[in-house]
This record gives C-alpha cells, sequence and structure tokens, in this order.
C-alpha cells in the first residue's frame, strides 16, 4: 500500500502514458497512473445502450463500424441500430466488409461503402471529419484491435468521439460460464475487451478514454448478482486490492490523484460493472488530435 501511494504522490501532471513514468507496466507508478484514468472515466450505468447511441449521435455527423447486421434481414426491422442512428444524425455513413450487406443498405436507401479499415481510412477520408465513429459490438470480432483506434485518430474532428459497445467480460454470468468451461456465445468472438486494455489501445494511439460504463441488470437478476458482489468485495479486502484503491471508485482508502498528489477519499460509491454491455467513449487527448 505505502509502494503505490507513494507513486501515485509522485506522478507528474503531464503524464499521457504509463511509460512516461515507468518502464515495467507493472510498477506502482504504471498501475497508478492507469487507476487514475479508469477513475476519472468511470459513468453510471446505462438503462439502454442504443437509447446513449441515438442521443451521442444525434444531428452529428457518424461513421458506423461495422454497419452490417450478422443476419442481412434483421436490417429490415426497426430495432437495427443504424436505422436509428441515420434517423437522427445530421449525415450518417456506414462501412462495412461485407460487400452484399452493404448493396442491400444502399438499395434501401442509406449510404454505405465497402472498406476493410485495417488498410487505412482510404474512401473515408473523403468525408471527414466526423463527429461520432460508432463500432457497435465489433471490437470483440476483429483480429486487429488498434485498427478502430488508427481510424479514430485519423476521422474524428478534434472534439470528436469514438464509441466502444461490446460484451462485459465481468458480467456475472459470463464470468460464471467461463469458469465452467461453457461455450454458448457468438463462435465468432476473438476476445472480450476490459477496461484498462481498451486504455492502454487508446494511448498508444494518442487518445484517451474518457468514459466507460456497462449496462444496467434486469430486475430479475440483481438478487443474485448483488450476493455475488459482496463475496468479491469480501475477497478484494482479504487480498489488499480495494485498499490499494484499483477494483473501486470508493472503499475506505481509495487514492485520489490530483495536480500530481494523492490524497484519500472515504465513504464513495462502488463502481458496479455487471451490466451485460460495457460502453466506451474514446477522444483525442485535449479535445485535439495527438
Amino acid at each position: 500500500m505505502r509502494a503505490f501511494e507513494e507513486a501515485a504522490a509522485s506522478l507528474p501532471a503531464s503524464t499521457v502514458r504509463w511509460v512516461d513514468v515507468a518502464s515495467d507496466p507493472n510498477d506502482p507508478a504504471a498501475i497508478a497512473f492507469r487507476a487514475q484514468t479508469l477513475r476519472a472515466a468511470w459513468r453510471d450505468e446505462l438503462p439502454s445502450r442504443v437509447e446513449f447511441l441515438v442521443e451521442r449521435c444525434r444531428d452529428r455527423r457518424i461513421l458506423d463500424i461495422g454497419c452490417v447486421a450478422h443476419d442481412e434481414a434483421r436490417m429490415q426491422s426497426p430495432d437495427w441500430l443504424h436505422a436509428q442512428l441515420a434517423e437522427v444524425a445530421e449525415s450518417c455513413l456506414g462501412v462495412d466488409v461485407l460487400e452484399s450487406g452493404v448493396a442491400a443498405m444502399n438499395r434501401a436507401g442509406f449510404e454505405a461503402v465497402v472498406h476493410d479499415l485495417s488498410s487505412g481510412p482510404g474512401p473515408l477520408a473523403d468525408g471527414l471529419p466526423f463527429d461520432v465513429i460508432v463500432a457497435g459490438e465489433l471490437i470483440e470480432h476483429v483480429p486487429d484491435l488498434t485498427m478502430l483506434f488508427r481510424a479514430a485518430h485519423d476521422l474524428l474532428a478534434p472534439d470528436g468521439e469514438l464509441i466502444l459497445t461490446t460484451p462485459n467480460p465481468y458480467a456475472p454470468h459470463r464470468v460464471e460460464a467461463g469458469q465452467r468451461g461453457d461455450c454458448w456465445e457468438n463462435t465468432d468472438h476473438i476476445m472480450y475487451a476490459f477496461p484498462s486494455g481498451i486504455a492502454e489501445l487508446a494511448e498508444r494511439a494518442g487518445m484517451v478514454l474518457a468514459e466507460a460504463m456497462t449496462t444496467a441488470v434486469p430486475t430479475s437478476r440483481v438478487t443474485g448478482i448483488r450476493e455475488r458482489a459482496r463475496a468479491a468485495r469480501r475477497w478484494m479486502r482479504r487480498t489488499g486490492w480495494i485498499r490499494a484503491g484499483i477494483a473501486t471508485q470508493g472503499s475506505a482508502q481509495a487514492v485520489r490523484i490530483e495536480d500530481g498528489h494523492a490524497h484519500t477519499q472515504r465513504g464513495a460509491r462502488p463502481a458496479r460493472f455487471v451490466g451485460e454491455t460495457f460502453v466506451y467513449v474514446i477522444r483525442h487527448r485535449d479535445g485535439g488530435s495527438a
């Protein structure tokens, strides 16, 4: 605990990546910096992933990456995300690698292009800058995780946002299934994104994780989740993670870093990340391109 506090107290205010303060990612100074970044990004849970995206995209210039639905027939449904975004946006361009789906979108009156962003912005550069780039339930499918962050860096307006939504790896039902060795989710998923990993990918691209939150848990599942959460908190107290201020927003002694100095905060509400979906908002550092 003392090493963590000392490292947090010594962090310079100008730190933008953990490599600015340490050469080892396990160094207390590196962990203190990441903990500070995550704690600043935590937000209350969202009632609805789609409602959040619709409001963030209203009257803005949108790029929707991976816009084609797995089942192309679903693109006729009123709950198809791209249609809902296009309805409220100032402009909405879709991009996908699935040619048949893009052709169907264009026939239906939407604007979409076939392009693989792993090769760079390509034709998307003609429409920049975008105010919001949406990648809904996509990052868990793509082998090139840095693609989305490079696209955001190159294509977003200085005050623009990359919004990722993805399955929450910490959702209790998903953790339990993994512990049992069950296979039950989409077989095209190759990874699950966790907050610190998203923060690291953003920082490597010269950006920053600005907001992180999960969707709300259905009422019918809240009781069981609360019991499991209590057990998890008991374990964290025994192992010292809560006292280091890493695992939660609030605890007996959570470290807050301000102006390069460490402070403790007591009685804050613990963070809860148990909903089905994680939502991440990534922005240019300092509101401008790096």
